[in-house]
């Protein structure tokens, strides 16, 4: 029976019935997994579970970032897609899902503390303000699925900002909103964004091999076995200051290319 089957897989991967989680992934080799097992499903079978083992007492948060408002282009609460891949995009359609409401940094939120994030409408993208600071706050799990650091960890990028790094800067974004009230107007929105000029290269991934060096990470590596890890945010965010009270972010969160 598929809810069996992929109950067992949420229970594997270290995902708890109570968890708070956030959840980076790729799900396309976890997709051809099932279906490799003789399981016909449809992606949103795969959301609905997930959302089902983890609630009510768990909560689950989904990033469904959009980048096309640094650019431009309006942004609709209601219509602006999801870019981080399939089930995403079904978390934000979710009935059950309550997004949060900045235009690039957007994330549903399904379970216990969804209220928490309702309504968040932070001006910066990582700001105290923002989601990131609850996911830090309550220390959820940030688990990602067959994807690197550098292509996942957005929470580093918190860390960045909560400490005012030098190496990043605010940069103004405006553009057309149409919100939850189905209210449009142009709004200003902010990113702590990295200093081209001084060229700034955003890394990630030697901060991921230093959490694997610390034991900060359960679970295997993109691609390997299941490709499921996590770690803690109070561990991530401590593993940050850490290197920044000492000067040595350079490598592990970026790095000058000139």
């Amino acid at each position: 029976m598929l809810k069996n089957f992929l109950i067992k897989i949420w229970e594997s991967w270290g995902i708890e019935r109570d968890d708070k989680i956030l959840l980076h992934s790729s799900f396309k080799r976890t997709f051809k997994n099932i279906k490799d097992d003789g399981y016909n499903f449809m992606p949103k079978d795969i959301l609905d579970s997930l959302i089902d083992y983890i609630l009510p007492k768990g909560t689950l948060v989904i990033p469904t970032f959009n980048f096309s408002f640094n650019n431009g282009v309006k942004y609709d609460y209601y219509k602006t897609p999801s870019e981080m891949g399939i089930l995403t995009e079904l978390a934000r359609q979710h009935p059950e899902a309550t997004r949060t409401l900045n235009p690039v940094y957007s994330f549903a939120v399904f379970g216990n503390d969804a209220s928490k994030f309702k309504n968040i409408n932070n001006e910066s993208w990582y700001s105290k303000k923002s989601p990131f600071n609850i996911i830090h706050n309550d220390n959820y799990k940030i688990c990602i699925l067959d994807l690197n650091e550098r292509n996942s960890q957005t929470f580093a990028h918190y860390c960045e900002e909560y400490f005012q790094v030098p190496w990043r800067y605010y940069k103004s974004f405006s553009g057309e909103y149409t919100d939850h009230n189905k209210e449009t107007k142009t709004r200003i929105y902010k990113g702590y964004v990295r200093d081209l000029e001084k060229g700034v290269d955003t890394t990630l991934n030697p901060a991921g091999d230093l959490l694997w060096k610390k034991r900060k990470f359960i679970g295997n590596k993109p691609f390997i076995k299941n490709g499921f890890r996590y770690v803690r945010s109070k561990d991530y965010f401590d593993l940050f200051e850490s290197l920044y009270l000492i000067n040595k972010c350079d490598p592990y969160f970026y790095t000058i290319k000139l």
